[in-house]
């Protein structure tokens, strides 16, 4: 089985305390906590907007070695420019060079998220964008999810461009090696993230069986809205896969007592 590397997409809600952090965790302490747990993390927040240099050190500074950081590209680059033009290549080239800097060999995949009217048609602006970014070498892993891709060779020409593509339980493009996959649910599927209220044990199933059979390194994220409580629906593939199964941090300071 390839190494495979599991993390949440955010680490900080408040529904989490209690059946994963221990009750009053102060909030500076949520991603160290974390990290005891998971060795992976897909940022939300960077779609928004770069990070600070200075919570890129914190981040650092509270996680161990061999944890990774993943983080999608901002939407100013992907929704607003949609790719186009000379400054999204080099917003993209400056965001991926601020985020090698700031954590190094923690830095996992730039997740360029395309929006989801982004379809074939759109085609030439993707591949003149990643040429654009070729010869930078930044770990790119691309998500698609318009269904009219499923018809295309995209996968095959990204590559040729030093590009991955993202897996996600919506869309899986033919043709892409399993590399970094994205479990999402429906958005707003349950009102609150503190357990698995939505269990999707069939899919675990599928997910764990595509997992062993993959060719290289992998990067799992889940979202909340997957089954409820993304923390244990890592634990619950983890456990299809044979994996050591991980004690939430709030549990660990229980069994002290």
């Amino acid at each position: 089985m390839p190494p495979i590397f599991m993390g949440t997409m955010g680490w900080s809600y408040p529904d989490w305390r209690g059946p994963f952090y221990a009750l009053g965790t102060p909030d500076a302490r949520l991603l160290a906590e974390y990290a005891t747990v998971f060795d992976a993390i897909e940022l939300d927040t960077t779609f928004y907007a770069p990070p600070r240099e200075t919570a890129l050190a914190q981040w650092d500074r509270l996680t161990p070695a061999g944890f990774f950081f993943s983080a999608k590209v901002p939407k100013l680059i992907t929704h607003e420019r949609r790719l186009v033009g000379p400054a999204a290549g080099k917003e993209a080239r400056d965001f991926g060079r601020l985020m090698q800097a700031g954590l190094g060999a923690k830095l996992g995949r730039l997740v360029l998220q395309l929006p989801p009217d982004f379809g074939p048609g759109e085609a030439r602006n993707l591949l003149t964008f990643a040429d654009t970014l070729a010869e930078h070498t930044l770990p790119i892993t691309v998500e698609l999810r318009e269904s009219g891709w499923l018809q295309t060779e995209i996968a095959a020409q990204l590559a040729e461009r030093g590009m991955q593509l993202a897996t996600t339980d919506r869309v899986a493009v033919p043709g892409a090696p399993l590399t970094y996959l994205r479990l999402l649910g429906e958005e707003n599927s349950v009102e609150r993230f503190d357990q698995r209220a939505l269990p999707r044990d069939t899919e675990l199933d599928h997910w764990a069986e595509q997992l062993r059979a993959a060719a290289g390194p992998v990067f799992v994220h889940v979202r909340n809205y997957y089954e409820g409580h993304a923390p244990a629906t890592l634990i619950e593939l983890r456990r299809r896969l044979g994996l050591s199964l991980p004690t939430p941090p709030g549990q660990q300071q229980m069994s002290l007592f």
